[in-house]
């Protein structure tokens, strides 16, 4: 049966009755299993409702996830810490909702690189900006050469990478930034993390993350890579951080 049918089907059924069958299919699989395997099986029922509910906020924000609109902050942090007219290199932009609310905000000129070429695309219709350039590249090899920049913006994208220090020192040495603005996600953000390394599975939020931070990871990541934290906040589980290479 395909998915549409399956939502259709679904959606056939009035509210109080879906929320009993939901039930009904977790209790019986928590009845006929130990507490140990059921809170394993329990645990992928999550992972695959939190997917499903990130490919709905696209569908509602058109293509572009509604955390943008609903998370307070999350655009703000970077662009309230970039001086009006500075060169920002973004890498990792994805489709580029941070470096249209940069560059719209600070009036910043504003590379943006991001390997995924679909999310370019639509970038560049979606949040065409005249301060904005979309690049298509891998951000360890495809950085156009643009002299010095200053400030450097890495959302969510060093826990994706290895060598983190290593690239960070590189970034420093090409780029001569005075800042970094970087978001990290937290690995203590929430009890199902600690529950899937118990039960030896992958406890990352996402299947392609290197690692997820603690404060203590963090600094010592920046350390390594001669950046001082200037500026240090958790945030909707996140870390956001101001860094800057060392004198």
């Amino acid at each position: 049966m395909s998915s549409i049918i399956q939502k259709t089907a679904y959606y056939l059924f009035p509210r109080s009755l879906r929320r009993f069958i939901i039930k009904t299919m977790v209790g019986a699989e928590q009845s006929s299993a130990d507490s140990r395997e059921a809170t394993k099986w329990l645990l992928g029922v999550y992972d695959y409702v939190n997917y499903e509910i990130d490919v709905q906020c696209k569908l509602w924000g058109n293509g572009v996830h509604i955390k943008h609109e609903v998370m307070n902050g999350i655009h703000s942090f970077f662009y309230d810490r970039i001086e009006k007219g500075s060169s920002v290199l973004d890498l990792g932009c994805g489709y580029g909702a941070l470096a249209y609310a940069i560059a719209n905000h600070s009036d910043a000129k504003v590379l943006a690189i991001d390997f995924d070429s679909k999310q370019i695309e639509f970038g560049e219709k979606r949040f065409a900006h005249p301060n904005i350039q979309f690049v298509i590249g891998d951000v360890f090899k495809d950085i156009p050469e643009v002299g010095s920049v200053d400030v450097i913006v890495l959302s969510s994208v060093l826990e994706h990478l290895k060598n983190r220090p290593e690239f960070l020192k590189d970034l420093t040495l090409r780029f001569k930034p005075k800042k970094f603005l970087i978001r990290v996600p937290t690995f203590e953000r929430h009890l199902q993390a600690a529950l899937k390394k118990e039960l030896g599975l992958f406890p990352y939020t996402d299947d392609t993350h290197e690692l997820e931070y603690s404060k203590d990871i963090f600094y010592n990541e920046m350390k390594q890579a001669d950046l001082n934290v200037a500026y240090f906040e958790i945030r909707w589980a996140d870390i956001w951080a101001e860094c800057v290479p060392t004198e």
